[in-house]
Order: C-alpha cells, then structure tokens, then sequence
C-alpha cells in the first residue's frame, strides 16, 4: 500500500484527467450525435446517406485504431493537435455514432400522429426535430444514453495508448517503475469502479426525473 500513499498525487492528478476527458467527449458527442441523429431523419436524401455512413464508419472501426490513426496519422498532412485535445477529439468522433443511434431510436419511438400535427400547424422539419421529436426522443432514452456515457468514460482508457496522462497510462508508468502492478492496477480499477457507479446514478436519478415530468 505504502506505493499508491507515494503516488497518490499523480494518481489523483491522472483520475481528474480522466474525468476532465470524460466531461469533454461527453459534451462534444452529445453535440455531434444529436446533428448526425438529425440528419438521419431528414427529408434530403444525401443527408440522411451522408449520416448513415458516418455511423458505419466510426461504429465499425475498433476505437484504439481510430485514435492511432488521427493522433498520428494527421500530422502527416499538416494537421497537429495536442495529445489531449486529440484524444477527445476522437472519442467525440466515436462515441457520436452511438449517440446518434441511440437518439434515432428514440425518435423512432414518437407517435407519427404528432409529427402529422406539427406539420399540419405549419411546423416546417427543423422545428418538428427541435420542438417535438427530440425532447421526446431524449426522455425516452435517458438510460441507453448513460450507457453510452459509461462506456465512454471506460473508453478513455484507449487514449493511453498515444500517450495521454489519464488514469490506465499513469497507473501503468507507476506499476512498471515501482514492480507493483497489482497493487497499482487494483487501485486504478477502484477509480474506474467509483467513476461508474457515480454516473450510473447520476443516470438513474435523471431518468426517474425525466419519467415523473412526463
């Protein structure tokens, strides 16, 4: 134990990164899945192509790839980040493609009769997303959401691979200099345990919210 007392600034440092990572995938994705998602119900049929593409592709290629690739695959052709922002770029970039089918679910769920009525009231396409679909869309998937969200936060972990100091590459740094890696690596899983619980009930007390305003 006495080696996670001697490291447990860089610990915490590491878990703040992680969740500082987490924060800023989460608000990125949320934000391009919801575009995606809209786009996949539009009336323009390159749209909804173009859409459902960017799902395919980013749904399909396993995430460590996708973070090589634009970590070290941009700067080749002039375009250089920093590791941090490269990796939330990426994760933003992944996890919208399972936003965005989440959210195109839950649309699916709204009764087309409202739709009808919206349309009939003159409520043009961006309106009827806006006013009527999404917010329903969104309470009904507030759960499947969460599970986006904490897989996400676990799929931080990816970003250790291009070098970026969370909480898996810190962990890592320290089982090797000090020859503890259990010890280390149990602690880290500690972490990881409580980051998950805390949102899955940040989750749960959101999704009864949503169903009691509804």
């Amino acid at each position: 134990m006495d080696v996670l007392w001697k490291h447990a600034g860089e610990i915490g440092q590491a878990a703040g990164a992680t969740v500082l990572l987490t924060i800023l995938s989460w608000i990125g994705a949320l934000v391009l899945g919801t575009v995606v998602a809209a786009l996949r119900m539009s009336a323009v049929r390159p749209a909804r192509i173009t859409a459902a593409g960017y799902v395919a592709m980013f749904r399909n290629v396993p995430l460590p790839v996708q973070m090589v690739l634009f970590v070290f695959g941009l700067p080749l052709v002039g375009i250089i980040y920093p590791l941090f922002a490269s990796a939330v770029i990426a994760l933003v970039l992944y996890t919208a493609a399972f936003v965005a089918e989440t959210l195109t679910g839950g649309i699916n769920t709204v009764a087309r009769g409202e739709l009808e009525a919206a349309r009939a009231l003159g409520f043009g396409p961006g309106r009827v997303l806006r006013h009527i679909a999404l917010p329903q869309a969104f309470a009904s998937v507030v759960q499947p959401l969460g599970n986006v969200l904490i897989t996400m936060m676990k799929n931080t972990s990816v970003a250790a691979v291009v070098g970026v100091a969370e909480l898996a590459y810190v962990s890592d740094e320290i089982a090797t200099k000090e020859a503890q890696t259990f010890v280390v690596f149990a602690a880290a899983v500690v972490v990881y345990l409580l980051l998950g619980l805390i949102l899955g009930v940040g989750v749960g007390y959101l999704e009864k919210k949503v169903a009691f305003q509804r």
